[in-house]
């Protein structure tokens, strides 16, 4: 028993050492080129992304100074608006993440990401996630496993952030007045933000990891997505 606990320790011990990789140095052993569709996409989104982001901040500042001239009715109309816009955003959001978690099996390596980290948010229960997500990095070697790692993890915030908006809506909606409602959705919509930055970090690593030179051990990356050769 007390060698199989000690075996036990020592192979989580080696995962957590080779997991904690110098990535700097793994950024400079590839040179990454984004051809110009994969270019395009990846600015679409990030302009999608702002767009989102533009709609739900307005929306909630509109409905913040509603509130503040005391009209409740209008407040909490314009705050679902606000509300919606996260939902549609999400929607979209989660579909493209399972999209990743398909390509991402369809490549050889991915261009390494940062553990994840508790830091950007504001929420506890996304905190506890990525800081869960964040020691669950540290152990996993592959970069696909932890770019999936890194999939997971946002599609579990996506969910936390819309549960939290609605829960905030609908207590806003009982009692305008309360100043908490309010401030947990615009907690959301931070995290929400701080989410969509690490979809388009990861969004544009995949895309970068489909066509990239590794001048160290010249690992050649499938040119061939989807069915698409380029």
């Amino acid at each position: 028993m007390l060698e199989l606990a000690l075996s036990t320790l020592g192979c989580a011990a080696l995962c957590y050492s080779l997991g904690r990789y110098n990535r700097a140095l793994a950024l400079q052993r590839w040179h990454f080129v984004l051809n110009a569709p994969e270019q395009r996409a990846v600015d679409a989104l990030r302009n999608r992304i702002e767009l989102d982001s533009a709609l739900a901040r307005q929306a909630l500042d509109a409905a913040e100074r509603a509130r503040q001239a005391s009209r409740a009715p209008d407040a909490i109309t314009v705050l679902k608006v606000a509300l919606s816009v996260l939902e549609e955003a999400g929607a979209d959001r989660l579909t493209r993440l399972r999209a990743m978690a398909v390509y991402s099996r369809m490549v050889q390596a991915i261009r390494p990401l940062p553990p994840p980290s508790p830091a950007p948010f504001r929420g506890a229960q996304l905190k506890v996630t990525a800081g869960a997500a964040g020691l669950l990095h540290r152990l996993l070697v592959g970069t696909q496993e932890r770019f999936r790692l890194w999939l997971v993890m946002m599609r579990l915030g996506v969910g936390i952030v819309l549960r939290g908006g609605r829960r905030a809506a609908e207590a806003a909606g009982r009692s305008p007045e309360q100043v908490r409602p309010w401030a947990a959705f615009a907690d959301g919509l931070h995290d929400f933000e701080q989410l969509d930055a690490s979809h388009l970090a990861a969004f544009e690593a995949l895309a970068a990891s489909l066509k990239a030179i590794d001048r160290g051990g010249r690992l050649e990356i499938w040119e061939r997505i989807a069915g698409n050769t380029r």
